[in-house]
């Protein structure tokens, strides 16, 4: 019977080498960069406390329990290596547009091609599947509600803040690349 706990190990694992084979020594920078910075960082913070109590929940409920791994956990491996698969596409992405320095002087305008295109926060996205998934595959429910009642609401508090940024900053221009694209899931939201 495996360990649910050591596959996810063994998955981030895995995702930290594709990682560095897609971004390679940009890997570290692809994480500094923001192409709005918000002015106050608490809505970091609520996301960032919001997510540590879910995994410290998630790890204790794990423990506490051992549950015998199901269909349900293994489908949360999955989602959580989508998340974390989507997390480096998005940041490669990024870099291949365009250089470091053009990126911050124009801002939103050079993610709006391949995935870009159809979807403002990839980077969120991938964020909501990685709890989520870490949740479903270590069957910790206490920490699922309080990921969709706590983490899923403070990620939506910082899209926003960067959402006000950038309609501050460019204005017709971001309304109009709003309207063409969706904010965290594709076709829907």
């Amino acid at each position: 019977m495996p360990n649910m706990l050591k596959v996810i190990i063994a998955v981030f694992v895995l995702l930290i080498l594709i990682g560095i084979g897609l971004l390679g020594k940009r890997l570290l920078r692809a994480y500094i960069f923001r192409s709005a910075k918000v002015q106050s960082s608490e809505s970091f913070w609520i996301e960032f406390c919001a997510g540590i109590i879910v995994i410290v929940v998630a790890i204790a409920e794990f423990g506490n329990n051992r549950p015998y791994p199901n269909l349900l956990n293994w489908a949360g491996v999955l989602i959580f290596f989508a998340g974390g698969l989507l997390q480096f596409i998005a940041r490669r992405q990024l870099y291949d547009d365009r250089t470091f320095e053009e990126r911050l002087s124009s801002g939103f305008e050079a993610a709006q091609t391949k995935l870009y295109a159809h979807l403002r926060y990839p980077g969120a996205s991938a964020l909501i599947l990685l709890v989520l998934g870490f949740c479903l595959a270590l069957d910790s429910y206490w920490a699922l509600g309080l990921a969709i009642f706590l983490f899923i609401p403070g990620v939506f508090i910082y899209v926003s803040q960067q959402e006000r940024k950038l309609y501050d900053k460019f204005g017709g221009r971001w309304l109009d690349y709003k309207k063409s694209s969706k904010r965290v899931i594709p076709g829907v939201f």
